[in-house]
């Protein structure tokens, strides 16, 4: 069972973000290639997102989130309270145009862009405390 506490900072955590972002390391420095990949959609997506890095708190954050949204791999993207799902699913998404209409924003033209010149994000990372 999930740290109740934990569990509760969590779901506030998620409801106070419209869009939300559970990844390995930060957006200026993703610690795996997965968190990478949705730090570029949502950085090409030009929108503001929180971010919260899993690592230190790594099985008690896999816990909470099972119960949470039945889903423990990070990254896990969250907008409007509500799991879209991780990498794969938010890269499908993003190519269908399903992303940036969950987001209200525009569809951009080209693909994201690689790590290498992805813009800073925008928002500083969420603490866990």
């Amino acid at each position: 069972m999930a740290d109740a506490e934990l569990k509760q900072k969590v779901e506030e955590l998620i409801a106070a973000n419209p869009v939300l972002l559970f990844m390995k390391g930060t957006p200026e420095m993703p610690r795996c290639g997965f968190s990478m990949r949705v730090v570029q959609v949502l950085d090409s997506l030009d929108v503001e997102y929180g971010a919260i890095d899993v690592l230190p708190a790594l099985q008690p954050l896999r816990e909470v989130t099972i119960e949470i949204s039945d889903w423990q791999t990070f990254p896990q993207l969250y907008v409007k309270g509500e799991l879209l799902g991780g990498a794969d699913i938010v890269e499908e998404m993003f190519d269908s145009g399903e992303l940036a209409e969950a987001l209200g924003v525009e569809q951009p033209a080209a693909a994201p862009v690689s790590a290498s010149s992805a813009p800073p994000a925008q928002s500083p990372p969420l603490q866990i405390e």
